[in-house]
C-alpha cells in the first residue's frame, strides 16, 4: 500500500503545478523579444528620417551657397545696373513727365475700344483718338515693379 500511496504522492506534486495556475499565452521573455524588436524598429525608423532631414539641409545649403555665388556674380557686372536705372528713367518719364508735356500739345493718341454686335456674336473693333498721353497698364505695372524693386533691395542692406 505505501507503494501506491508513494506514486500517488509523487504524482500529486508532479502535477501541481498545472492545476493551480492558467497557462500563461505570453511569456516575459516572449513580451521582452516583442518589445526589444518594436523599439529597435522605431530607433531605426527615427535614425533613419534624421538622416533624411540632414541630407536634404545639406542639400538647401549648397543650393543657396550656388545662388550666393550667382548673386555675387550678377552684382559685379556693371551693365545691368546701367540698365536698370535707364528703364526707371524712362518709366518715370513716361508717368510723370510725359503727360505734362503731351497734355499742352495737339498730338492724339488713337485707342482701340472692342464693341460686341448683335446678341455678343458679332464683334467689331472702334478706333477713337483722344487727345493728351495714355498711361497703359502695362507701364503703370511697371512702376509698381520697380518701386518693390527698390524699397525690398533696401530692406535687405
Amino acid at each position: 500500500m505505501r507503494r501506491t500511496s508513494d506514486i500517488h504522492i509523487y504524482d500529486r506534486i508532479r502535477n501541481q503545478s498545472d492545476q493551480g495556475t492558467p497557462k500563461e499565452i505570453m511569456t516575459p521573455e516572449l513580451l521582452a523579444m516583442l518589445g526589444g524588436g518594436i523599439s529597435g524598429f522605431v530607433m531605426k525608423l527615427i535614425g533613419s528620417q534624421m538622416d533624411h532631414q540632414a541630407r536634404q539641409f545639406d542639400r538647401m545649403i549648397t543650393s543657396q551657397q550656388y545662388a550666393d555665388e550667382s548673386a555675387d556674380a550678377a552684382a559685379k557686372r556693371d551693365g545691368g545696373v546701367l540698365v536698370r536705372r535707364f528703364l526707371v528713367v524712362c518709366t518715370i518719364f513716361a508717368i510723370v513727365i510725359a503727360p505734362f508735356v503731351f497734355a499742352w500739345t495737339d498730338v492724339g493718341v488713337t485707342l482701340s475700344r472692342e464693341t460686341n454686335g448683335f446678341l455678343g456674336l458679332f464683334k467689331s473693333v472702334q478706333w477713337h483718338t483722344v487727345q493728351g498721353f495714355v498711361i497703359m497698364p502695362e507701364v503703370r505695372q511697371t512702376a509698381l515693379a520697380i518701386v518693390g524693386f527698390y524699397f525690398g533691395s533696401s530692406q535687405v542692406k
